[in-house]
């Protein structure tokens, strides 16, 4: 899968034209096959959310299938579980295609590949998970994507760029972020339960006019890298662009204070996804090669359904003085937004 995972790391073809496109199919539809051959290859579970399940996969010690060919590869399948309706695959795929890759950049993604599985294949998969609840795995479409876990010879970092630019409905003097005023709500009810806090990092740091205010926000973000990679990590955001983009497309969506008010609006459904994508950041111990950055959970949201919760959520920030750090609590909440620093 390595040659397709390079394939697909390439730009979109400006004019929608792709020579190896029938190569790419060929392959995935051989992976596919294979998959579907539960006496050549092997599942292993790795980890599972709300709405997915996520194996890796291997060939058998006796398979005939050829020896690496899933070597990079997880297979993600969704979950079904009774009164919830996530999107299907087959949609995922297509809002991947036509929304995200056009919009974002192919090459800034984490590649994926639309499959199918059997009832076979389903059952097994179903068996092998180590997270009981009342959710089953299905025949049907199931996704191909690129291991971005840690490997020989690369350091793994994986964190949520979340929001990038200040919500349009905060406070025009407000002394946090978005993303910190939330967690500083979140971290008072941790307080209120004995539970542990958590130290939020500002994302506004990030795509800083000042290379001082990155440097200080990447030492947060990875304080376990040396000086050196802190500085490649530095460097590779500035070369792929790719948090200014995103800052772009989530501003792009929700213009002035129309801050969800249309949730069928493409241009906001995608600003959503993208406020709550993942970022994995490849770093390779050999200082001549490239860092990679690749965005992944690039999901399409159920945007209707959640416009009341996302609204809920965001008003009780305005309100509730959580931007201004004005908040009514026995505690005070410390962050270390941008937004309050000298």
């Amino acid at each position: 899968m390595d040659a397709i995972w390079k394939q697909l790391s390439n730009p979109v073809p400006t004019d929608d034209l792709n020579p190896d496109r029938d190569l790419e199919n060929k392959i995935v539809r051989e992976c596919e096959e294979l998959i579907n051959d539960p006496q050549r290859v092997n599942f292993e579970y790795v980890a599972e959310g709300r709405a997915n399940v996520v194996f890796s996969v291997s060939e058998s010690k006796d398979s005939t299938a050829p020896k690496g060919r899933f070597e990079g590869t997880l297979l993600r399948v969704p979950k079904a579980t009774l009164g919830v309706t996530p999107c299907d695959y087959e949609t995922l795929q297509t809002f991947h295609e036509g929304q995200v890759e056009k919009r974002v950049g192919r090459q800034h993604l984490v590649p994926q590949a639309l499959i199918r599985i059997s009832a076979e294949v389903s059952r097994i998969l179903h068996d092998k998970r180590s997270k009981v609840d009342d959710s089953e795995i299905r025949p049907g479409y199931a996704m191909l994507i690129q291991d971005m876990r840690a490997s020989p010879g690369y350091s793994v970092l994986e964190f949520k760029p979340k929001w990038l630019a200040q919500s349009p409905i905060a406070p025009p003097d407000a002394k946090r972020c978005r993303t910190c005023a939330r967690e500083a709500f979140r971290n008072s009810q941790k307080l209120a339960q004995g539970k542990a806090l958590s130290t939020p990092l500002c994302p506004l740091g990030l795509v800083h006019d000042n290379p001082m205010v990155v440097m200080d926000t990447i030492k947060r973000l990875a304080p376990e890298w040396t000086a050196r990679d802190q500085k490649r990590l530095a460097d590779a955001f500035d070369r792929t662009g790719i948090l200014k983009k995103l800052r772009e497309l989530q501003t792009m969506g929700d213009p002035d204070k129309a801050l969800l008010d249309n949730p069928s609006d493409p241009d906001f459904g995608l600003a959503m996804t993208l406020r709550d994508c993942s970022c994995y950041v490849r770093m390779p111990d050999d200082v001549d090669s490239d860092v990679k950055i690749k965005l992944a959970d690039v999901d399409k949201k159920n945007w209707e359904e959640k416009q009341t919760y996302w609204q809920e959520s965001h008003w009780n920030l305005v309100n509730n003085g959580w931007y201004m750090g004005e908040e009514k609590v026995d505690t005070p909440i410390s962050t270390q937004c941008v937004l309050s620093r000298t």
